[in-house]
């Protein structure tokens, strides 16, 4: 079913009106609007509010963009200007003709016991407006407002994948053929059947191409700046089913096709998905020598991601709730775009039904909130805002946007002022962490891989060390911030249709943490909901807890920060118990 109200975003009325006039507002254009957390000049010091927020000049109608407007902090203010009350600037924006509203982001104090924690929230009203560049940078040069872009949401950026001596160069400077060359294959699994819907990228010299497989699982490329010969590598990620591979370019005899193939994940676990699987991920975190009774009831998790396929069969009667933050129909929120909502939702409360999957916390009450594709900052603000009024416990925010953002901060503070608990992966960027992942009261999650985990075909399988065990996942952020890893990289979960996935990613790696985290809160001693109060204290003790739970990993590598979260110590589990636990689950295996 579907959860709204409490979100307290009105729309715009739309309306022009009497632009009021300005001279000092004007004489800052030059500062940039992302730039939300400077004062800016002196401007707008006029006696007014009309004349401090005016704008006089002509009507900008060419490069349009979608901004924030938000009035400025008391606290934040520079010495001598005055406040302005939102409802004041709102009704400036809506009369100036150089300004179309879109919505209203109001926080709203009616609705959620971390309401009551924190009733004066940090982040103030916001509204969502499209105007001129130019108007945007005056507007942002008043001390008494701050002014963001409402940035586009996506996942993380991913480092290059150049193969070999040569790198994936800029597409700019490729050369291009006069006639395309056209490339064509056949991807087929090792049970002999057609993998229809699969990813494939070739890499060449001149860039990655992309094309996906019909139901006969043939696909054919477009090669604007590459010959046959002069490709590298294929990468093909199945959507269910099978493993992703890399692999040379096939090389045909003459008259046959080229083929490629993938290999099965039933031939790699034997009887799955018939058979329940235990994964590796589960194993490192020691999930399993934690008692059966440990699931996670009670505790509500939202996922701020693509949605999730709720009618897979594991995750059906987990994911009930939902509301989708993209302007679309809510509906939408139980389909999934992308798959990465349903990986995500998969290992952390896929049912324990004895087949597929299980997940950590099986038991945990899951709330798809969708923000992607079509969401904007805007839409990931309203959606925190939906964490607060509707009680949610732990928040995982797996998309990100590209530039800081102040309003951003403000609201994941009234989130952790509120006893959310938010985590966030660090990002796929093998370089700095995600805006999101670098915020104060945000648990940033990076993600180690197995040696031994994935088949001798897999992407993984070309850089990996060469000793065995566990290492840093080659795509996890090198950046100073991570908090954690965990497993995030031949990760067996739920995927689109009913079926199973192996996925990679610190998106992955940040749902082992929140399923752990939603056992923390369910069942450990000094965080039980039903006892501790919606604090920041409580968002507090559970990070310390799950951070001094953790195991370092070989060498001194800050790409792994505190090492590997365990589950038993994080919940005080006796060491006699787990050891009993550890074998019976070792003869439950074998």
């Amino acid at each position: 079913m579907s959860e709204q109200g409490g979100n307290g975003v009105k729309p715009g009325n739309g309306k022009g009106g009497k632009t009021p006039h300005v001279q000092g507002a004007a004489r800052e254009a030059g500062q940039s609007p992302a730039a939300a957390g400077g004062a800016g000049g002196p401007a707008g010091r006029m006696g007014g509010e009309a004349q401090a927020l005016g704008y006089q000049g002509r009507r900008v109608r060419a490069g349009w963009g979608r901004y924030l407007v938000a009035p400025r902090p008391l606290g934040l203010l520079p010495s001598g200007v005055p406040p302005i009350e939102a409802s004041a600037l709102f009704k400036l924006l809506e009369e100036d003709p150089d300004v179309e509203p879109v919505a209203q982001v109001q926080p709203s104090r009616s609705r959620g016991l971390g309401a009551i924690a924190e009733p004066h929230p940090a982040c103030p009203p916001i509204a969502v407006v499209k105007m001129p560049q130019e108007r945007a940078r005056a507007l942002a040069g008043n001390p008494q407002v701050v002014v963001e872009i409402d940035q586009p949401l996506s996942y993380t950026p991913t480092p290059s994948v150049g193969v070999g001596p040569v790198p994936v160069i800029d597409p700019m400077l490729a050369i291009t053929l006069e006639e395309p060359e056209h490339l064509t294959l056949r991807v087929v699994g090792s049970d002999g059947e057609a993998v229809a819907g699969a990813h494939v990228w070739a890499i060449g010299t001149g860039g990655p191409v992309h094309g996906t497989t019909g139901p006969d699982g043939r696909v054919t490329m477009t090669l604007a700046a590459d010959t046959p010969d002069t490709l590298q590598a294929l990468y093909v990620r199945p959507v269910a089913g099978y493993w992703p591979a890399r692999t040379g370019i096939p090389q045909p005899a003459e008259g046959q096709e080229a083929v490629v193939m993938v290999q099965a994940l039933s031939e790699t676990f034997e009887g799955f998905p018939g058979r329940a699987l235990t994964g590796w991920g589960v194993e490192a975190m020691r999930l399993h020598q934690i008692p059966p009774t440990y699931r996670g009831h009670g505790i509500k998790i939202a996922l701020l991601d693509s949605g999730v396929n709720t009618a897979h069969p594991d995750l059906k009667d987990t994911v009930k709730h939902g509301h989708d933050f993209t302007g679309v129909i809510n509906s939408t929120w139980g389909l999934d775009a992308t798959g990465h909502g349903t990986w995500c939702a998969g290992a952390i409360a896929a049912a324990d039904n004895n087949a597929g999957i299980a997940g950590i916390a099986a038991e945990a009450e899951v709330h798809a909130l969708k923000l992607f594709p079509g969401g904007h900052l805007s839409d990931l603000l309203e959606a925190v805002d939906h964490c607060i009024t509707h009680d949610i416990d732990i928040a995982q925010i797996s998309l990100a946007y590209p530039v800081r953002s102040q309003l951003a901060a403000w609201k994941l503070a009234d989130a952790h002022a509120a006893g959310i608990t938010v985590i966030a992966p660090a990002g796929d960027t093998a370089g700095p962490l995600t805006q999101v992942a670098t915020l104060p009261g945000v648990l940033a999650v990076g993600a180690i891989a197995h040696t031994g985990t994935y088949p001798a075909t897999s992407p993984l399988t070309q850089v990996q060390p060469p000793w065995p065990g566990p290492y840093p996942a080659p795509f996890t952020p090198t950046g100073p911030g991570v908090d954690l890893v965990a497993p995030g990289a031949a990760v067996i979960t739920t995927a689109l249709g009913d079926g199973y996935a192996a996925v990679d990613g610190t998106a992955i790696a940040a749902a082992h943490v929140t399923g752990l985290a939603a056992l923390l809160l369910a069942h450990h001693d000094h965080l039980r909901t039903q006892a501790v109060p919606r604090t920041a204290d409580r968002a507090d003790r559970l990070y310390l807890l799950v951070r001094t739970a953790c195991r370092p990993l070989p060498g001194a590598d800050p790409r792994l920060g505190a090492g590997i979260a365990d589950a038993p110590t994080a919940l005080g589990i006796p060491a006699s118990w787990q050891q009993t636990e550890q074998y019976t689950a070792t003869e439950r295996r074998g």
